[in-house]
């Protein structure tokens, strides 16, 4: 997959944002999931708390795809536990990854 950069097109600065809220639901919901939690008390129930854990997990995972392709990196690179990049994981995810990109495309209306 080749990758033209062009950093002032995208707005990585809302991206990084994005994926900063979606961590931190990530540490609220490990908590809520937790038969007996160590932080406040259960807003939610431990099963929909592990069905929203799972969905950010994976939104979370193609958010960081999308922020490595952007900087120009290969996805050996942004997840290198994986031996070959011809049949790296995140290529099940490609349409998605690309879907995301456009929605933190910069349109120009020059």
């Amino acid at each position: 997959m080749e990758t033209i950069v062009k950093k002032d097109v995208y707005n990585i600065k809302l991206l990084k944002e994005d994926i900063k809220k979606f961590a931190d639901e990530q540490r609220y919901l490990k908590n809520q999931r937790k038969t007996v939690h160590l932080q406040g008390k259960r807003e939610i129930e431990p099963w929909e708390a592990q069905m929203k854990h799972a969905l950010n997990r994976e939104r979370l995972r193609i958010m960081y795809a999308v922020y490595g392709v952007l900087r120009g990196k290969k996805f050996w690179d942004i997840e290198n536990n994986h031996d070959k990049e011809k049949t790296h994981p995140l290529y099940a995810f490609l349409d998605e990854i690309e879907d995301l990109e456009d929605k933190y495309y910069i349109k120009d209306d020059n």
